[in-house]
């Protein structure tokens, strides 16, 4: 599966290490340059635009600071969503924002997730990670050995939003 994530800071680009350290087929996006060239230098491949990484990869992964930025990327990505694309959503974010977002994707024929972690910087890098995922079983068992991939502890959370929900409590 080719991957693309979008929000290489501090929680993102260690996440984003752990799927490079595995193996994953990885494209980058970050507005700060030195970041994709840092995983470009380790074998990540520049993504381009969000648009440009949803039409090239199967499954999209953001891991922003807010979920205006996550609006704004989604902005970006959604001309692009088409039959068969998962985007993931791995900011922490506001529930209803996120369901929004996913049911766009969803309209377009596309699958959404909503996948925060728990844990910290220091265990997202070592892949020592909790990861929530809310979205349909199916999607779910489609993404599965991705998100082992990022983390040890995988939970399967009901509809998308119910992550988000579970994260905060």
């Amino acid at each position: 599966m080719k991957v693309g994530f979008i929000g290489l800071g501090n929680v993102g680009g260690k996440l984003s290490g752990s799927l490079l350290r595995n193996g994953i087929d990885l494209a980058v996006h970050d507005l700060n340059a030195a970041m994709v060239d840092s995983f470009v230098g380790r074998g990540a491949k520049p993504g381009g635009s969000p648009a440009e990484m949803m039409r090239d990869c199967e499954a999209v992964i953001t891991c922003l600071p807010s979920p205006a930025a996550s609006a704004a990327v989604m902005d970006e990505m959604l001309p692009e969503v088409t039959t068969g694309k998962i985007w993931m959503e791995m900011s922490t974010t506001d529930a209803d924002e996120v369901k929004r977002l996913g049911q766009m994707v969803i309209d377009r024929g596309g699958a959404a997730v909503d996948c925060p972690v728990s844990g910290g910087c220091h265990r997202a890098d070592t892949g020592n990670i909790s990861i929530f995922a809310g979205c349909d079983r199916e999607t779910f068992d489609r993404i599965l050995p991705l998100l082992k991939n990022m983390g040890r502890r995988i939970l399967h959370t009901g509809e998308i939003g119910s992550a988000s929900v579970l994260k905060v409590i």
